[in-house]
């Protein structure tokens, strides 16, 4: 993740076809987060009009740990190739990428995030 004081909307997507489908189609506010199960795809673009990178986390569930396994920039994927990406992440393919690291993402749900400045 590039923006550690960043806060992210996260709300949970039903299927990994969904999500590939919402990242390949939409360009999202800077502050919006996916999540599925136990991994989370955050929104790392420098800017809203800049490449929509998505930072993937995995999340320890019970023990407050997170770790970023990857990193991809959805707006060069076809959807097709996103949804391999997001099924390799799923299927924990990622947990264990040489460059994974311990992150802190601030996340809120939706009620709680309301708008922010990246909502605008």
């Amino acid at each position: 993740m590039m923006h550690t004081n960043r806060v992210w909307s996260v709300s949970n997507v039903l299927s990994p076809e969904d999500l590939a489908h919402k990242l390949t189609n939409t360009t999202w506010c800077c502050c919006t987060g996916f999540r599925i199960g136990d991994y989370l795809w955050l929104n790392d673009a420098t800017s809203p009009d800049g490449a929509q990178e998505y930072a993937v986390v995995k999340l320890v569930c019970g023990e407050g740990i997170a770790t970023q396994v990857e990193s991809i920039t959805f707006s060069w994927c076809s959807e097709a190739d996103a949804l391999r990406h997001i099924q390799r992440t799923l299927s924990g393919g990622d947990d264990r990428n040489d460059f994974a690291r311990r992150v802190s993402p601030n996340l809120q749900t939706q009620a709680e995030h309301g708008r922010c400045h990246h909502c605008a």
